[in-house]
């Protein structure tokens, strides 16, 4: 579906609000791609690990902590004794749930691991989940979802400083949202946890009877039973992709398949960024921001498509060589490569803005086509501005007769000047090929 919107006369572009919760939801940021002919919105991913975040996150959890609410919003039962308890690797959690669902039971259950969490349940239904993990609070939800940013939730500790302040009363304001609204991210929130926990294999479990109180009653919308179910059918889908996905030290590689017009998921987009035939996939994985499950999901597909191939293991890196030519004798070659290297990253960034990633692919290939020893760039790649590496260019020349190497130097950087600008004019239009062919005659020409 395409819609036109009006140039505001300072050159702005005004998306209605209809339009924009239609798209988005209530999402508050965006990353902004050009492309030709429009522009394109897509989520922002929130590293949650990154400069403060932990710190603020952690602050905003603290009213949802296990310990707060076991000491503020817990009433235990007449009999404090532990009523149930054993070990996860003797009874699964999934049995421990359907036990306190089929007697109705009314309590807390807290799971010991590495971490300590702990679910509640009223007359054998959940009402609530809680742990230590603030990437799995309230806050974190709602910044993933992007219904607060990073910046209001700074703004917001200075409000909880006041006494009396109230956490959730607070990031109900910020986002914005209805009550109700409110309470259903709440509860999404909530069952992240359930379904984390369910991934456990060991650990111990106890449960003690009483009863939870407000705001920690959530309405969940499926029983106890029906969360298992989930939680199992989660389980067995993380267990096909693992079959699926080639071992995490094994190195990714693009194939050649992958064209400007190749039709890529968002995820799947970030993570053939990170492929570049040096990376494993816990590298690439890693690197690709879009989640754990996620990237590893998009690599299974794209290995399954042809897109990206598998090498077994990581080859150590050879030592670099150190540069063997002179002060004297670099001196006429390097500002002829730096000279290309202008052409060769106004074409990378070119191609940036039309296919995004892609463009280290397309413009890849050229290398992938040379043969040992055949060109001083064999063996060679781009670095991430789109440029050729100086140094590794001038260790080639220097396996060359002095008399030779300028020559050898234009030669080769013609050659992938040429290929480039091929893939300009498939990609973007002769119009921006005769422009670029401008400006390379205007560097080059000395």
């Amino acid at each position: 579906m395409r819609k036109s919107l009006p140039i505001e006369p300072d050159g702005s572009i005004v998306v209605p609000k209809q339009l924009v919760e239609e798209v988005f939801g209530k999402a508050r940021e965006a990353v902004l791609h050009v492309r030709t002919g429009c522009l394109v919105l897509s989520p922002i991913f929130v590293d949650m690990e990154s400069g403060q975040l932990p710190q603020i996150l952690a602050r905003y959890a603290a009213f949802q902590t296990l310990d707060r609410i076991l000491e503020g919003h817990f009433s235990r039962g007449a009999a404090e004794n532990v009523q149930f308890e054993g070990d996860l690797s003797v009874l699964s959690l999934s049995d421990v749930f359907l036990f306190l669902s089929a007697s109705r039971k009314t309590g807390i259950l807290e799971v010991q691991e590495e971490s300590r969490w702990g679910f509640f349940f009223k007359a054998g239904n959940l009402v609530y989940a809680a742990g230590s993990d603030v990437r799995l609070s309230l806050a974190a939800h709602l910044l993933r979802r992007q219904f607060v940013t990073e910046q209001d939730l700074v703004e917001g500790l200075r409000r909880l400083e006041a006494p009396g302040a109230d956490v959730g009363r607070d990031l109900l304001a910020q986002t914005g949202l209805t009550p109700d609204e409110f309470r259903e991210e709440w509860v999404k929130s909530v069952e992240e946890v359930i379904f984390r926990v369910f991934t456990l294999g060991r650990g111990r479990f106890r449960f003690q009877n009483g009863e939870v109180t407000a705001p920690f009653v959530l309405e969940l919308p499926m029983s106890t039973t029906s969360y298992v179910m989930e939680a199992t059918r989660r389980i067995d889908e993380w267990g096909r992709l693992q079959d699926r996905l080639p071992p995490m030290d094994a190195v990714l590689l693009v194939t050649d398949d992958v064209t400007a017009s190749t039709a890529l998921s968002f995820e799947e987009e970030q993570v053939l960024g990170q492929v570049t035939g040096e990376r494993t996939v816990q590298e690439v994985v890693l690197r690709s921001k879009v989640g754990e499950l996620e990237a590893k999901k998009a690599v299974a597909s794209l290995v399954a498509a042809g897109l990206v191939a598998v090498r077994k293991t990581k080859e150590a890196a050879p030592a670099a060589a150190a540069p063997a030519l002179g002060t004297a004798e670099r001196a006429p070659l390097v500002p002829r490569i730096e000279a290309y290297n202008s052409v060769f990253t106004t074409i990378f960034q070119a191609l940036q803005v039309e296919v995004g990633i892609k463009a280290e692919v397309i413009l890849s290939a050229f290398f992938k086509g040379l043969e040992p020893k055949s060109s001083v760039l064999s063996g060679l790649g781009l670095d991430p501005e789109g440029a050729v590496p100086v140094e590794e260019v001038l260790a080639s020349l220097a396996a060359l007769p002095a008399a030779e190497r300028e020559t050898a130097l234009v030669r080769d950087l013609n050659e992938l000047l040429y290929f480039q600008l091929f893939a300009v004019k498939n990609t973007l239009g002769a119009e921006m090929e005769a422009g670029i062919v401008e400006m390379a005659k205007t560097l080059l020409q000395s």
